[in-house]
């Protein structure tokens, strides 16, 4: 039983019935009606706010003087991939079933990835030579329900172009044109796995994860090696990778390199990035074959050689996995831009924690996405307003990422402040200072027959001390762990003692009963999880960080006080809130243990929205004015369909902000 069937099967066994959708009866006329939105992920509204009154948003002034600019109410937790599959259905997380990043399997209690899943084609494989040929086509399985607000507008032959918005990976062949988004994984089926090759045999990377290190040996100048690709799933029972090999020449004295990949020749300074380089890795000899796109950077070249090379995305004119709708988009799009990102979060926060990446390479980086997402920008614009009418969405991932990324080098409270480049402390606002020049685009286009929705999912606080809540609960008698584990330093799913435990943590602020009738191994009774509820959300709330004398926990919402739909019997039983400051640790996200409670955050991802919603509210501007003083971002699929004089369709739960 797949995790998306096994939802299904929980809302049956409720007597919930199936998932339906709904349907939205068309009462007005859509004829040369436009809708605009702008999604600017994490952009905070104290921010945006302090640079209008200083005028430097002159077009988010603009805009919010034209019609409202309000905090907007988000989901709990705020989390992008929650919070956007919100604004795509108009439905709670209890109803569109993405929790967090993070979800667990509740027949094995391990953690997985809650977008999408592959799925095995079945059928069996037919044996030629070395390899084994499948009969059956494995497939990818989004795992959000409900029905994407803009399905319908195109099943009324409105036309919507979707760009990137997150949780939509495989791309929706619902719009017109559409770019998957935040989940797109990169060619290896991996979040994003960067490869890091040094000469320096001293060289170590503690606590390695998202990325490899590969050993270079340099003779005469010259160091041959390979790039990673995925697996052959030709070949499933031979470990390893598929590769494909590239030379590197290294200049004697003067700081640069020749890299050759194939028949592409690069010659690179130390510090630069690349263009893109088109690579393939071969999977059956002439007959199949995995295209990608990547980018090396030349951290150092003496005395000891040191490149880096992005996780290698899926090539968009060559597509190994869905990532453009139709299929022909990626190749239309490059030949007028060239090569762009396809993995849903582009920037490599990754190696940027692990001290590869300095500030100023992150930043190198982060310029080079924003100058990409902008030429996209620029180029689907032109087409839709050529367009009569539709939709057009369009997402930025920089406004989040480097956000989370370079807080601590404009905050000069943040405990990782001391270790931050000072030549980035303005580099968030300044981000937002392109984002209204974004807005200024788009607004000449406004008449009075376009809404324009400028939003985010949510804002941004610091984050600068970790609270491991596994750890909190193992040391309080929810979480048991087998005896063999007890003196382990850090623990896994595996070591717990699960006919002792109530209580765990998975996700970055899921806390799950282990329920009877749920878990494989459930000990809590429906009867006693109300009180089980109580006591943990209130021992949570009181707890104090003794290095502070604050409190961690902001608060801890009951699950059925905020969720509706019929996948919420699934969904943990409490959502921890934490204080701006606060997030919960990486370890505890994958249902971990380690000794401390509560540490210092390592990383330079200093900032984060994990917290308590009320806390982390997102942006609303639009171009119309609106009587609701609190809109919540469960009101914009609704308000965008009555725009275009479509009836709220059954599924979603908001309001429509265009009504007294």
């Amino acid at each position: 039983m797949t995790r998306r069937r096994f939802a299904q099967a929980v809302a049956g066994g409720l007597g919930l019935g199936g998932l339906s959708c709904g349907g939205s009866r068309l009462k007005g006329d859509p004829e040369g009606r436009k809708v605009v939105v702008l999604g600017l992920d994490g952009m905070d509204p104290k921010i945006i706010r302090g640079l209008m009154e200083s005028g430097r948003a002159p077009n988010f002034k603009k805009l919010a003087d034209r019609g409202a600019f309000k905090p907007l109410g988000t989901t709990m937790p705020a989390l992008s991939p929650v919070a956007w599959s919100s604004f795509i259905t108009g439905m709670t997380p209890g109803g569109h079933g993405i929790p967090d990043f993070i979800a667990r399997d509740p027949l094995t209690y391990q953690p997985f990835f809650a977008i999408w899943e592959s799925r095995d084609g079945g059928g069996g494989s037919l044996a030629v030579g070395d390899y084994e040929i499948p009969l059956g086509s494995g497939t990818i399985e989004n795992l959000r329900f409900g029905k994407p607000f803009w399905a319908y507008l195109t099943e009324n032959g409105i036309p919507a172009t979707v760009i990137k918005i997150p949780t939509n990976f495989p791309v929706e062949e619902t719009a017109t044109r559409a770019i998957s988004g935040m989940g797109t994984p990169d060619v290896v089926d991996s979040f994003g796995l960067f490869t890091y090759y040094t000469s320096d045999p001293e060289e170590t990377i503690e606590n390695l994860s998202g990325g490899e290190l590969v050993r270079l040996r340099l003779a005469n100048g010259k160091a041959t090696a390979d790039l990673l690709g995925p697996a052959n799933s030709f070949k499933p029972n031979e470990p390893g990778r598929t590769t494909t090999p590239f030379t590197v020449y290294v200049d004697p004295t003067a700081p640069v390199v020749r890299i050759d990949v194939g028949d592409q020749r690069l010659v690179l300074q130390e510090g630069e990035f690349s263009d893109w380089v088109k690579v393939r890795f071969e999977l059956v000899p002439h007959l199949a074959s995995v295209a990608g796109i990547t980018r090396f950077l030349v951290k150092q070249i003496h005395p000891h050689l040191q490149l880096y090379v992005q996780p290698i995305n899926v090539d968009p004119e060559d597509q190994a996995a869905p990532v453009t709708y139709p299929a022909e988009l990626g190749g239309e799009i490059a030949k007028h831009i060239g090569p762009f990102w396809t993995k849903g979060l582009p920037a490599d926060t990754k190696a940027f924690d692990l001290k590869i990446f300095r500030d100023e390479d992150y930043v190198k980086q982060a310029e080079l996405i924003l100058n990409d997402r902008v030429a996209l920008f620029d180029y689907e614009w032109a087409n839709f307003v050529a367009q009569k009418s539709g939709l057009f969405y369009f997402y930025v991932s920089s406004t989040d990422q480097d956000a989370h990324m370079l807080w601590r080098n404009m905050d000069e409270t943040h405990p990782m402040h001391k270790e931050s480049d000072p030549r980035f402390k303005d580099y968030i606002p300044e981000m937002y200072v392109r984002m209204d020049a974004l807005v200024g685009k788009i607004l000449p286009a406004l008449d009075d027959k376009t809404l324009l929705i400028v939003c985010s999912d949510h804002g941004f606080a610091p984050f600068g001390r970790q609270f491991h809540l596994n750890t909190w609960l193992r040391d309080n008698g929810y979480l048991t762990l087998k005896d063999e584990a007890k003196s382990k330093e850090r623990t896994t799913p595996d070591d717990v003692n699960w006919d002792e435990t109530a209580a765990y943590g998975i996700g970055f602020n899921g806390l799950y009963l282990n329920m009877v009738g749920r878990e494989e191994r459930g000990i809590v009774s429906p009867e006693k999880a109300p009180e089980l509820v109580s006591r943990i959300s209130r021992e949570l709330e009181a707890l104090s960080d003794p290095d502070t004398g604050e409190r961690p926990v902001h608060k801890v919402y009951p699950r059925d006080s905020i969720y509706s739909g019929e996948i919420t019997p699934e969904m943990p039983e409490m959502l921890v809130g934490y204080t701006p400051g606060y997030r919960c640790a990486n370890d505890s996200v994958l249902g971990e243990t380690v000794k401390p409670t509560l540490d210092l955050n390592p990383w330079a991802w200093g900032g984060d929205h994990s917290m308590a919603t009320e806390l982390v509210p997102g942006s609303l501007f639009i171009s119309r004015s609106i009587g609701a003083a609190s809109p919540n971002i469960l009101d914009l699929p609704v308000t965008i369909l009555d725009f275009f004089g479509f009836e709220k369709p059954q599924q979603m739960v908001g309001k429509s902000l265009l009504k007294a």
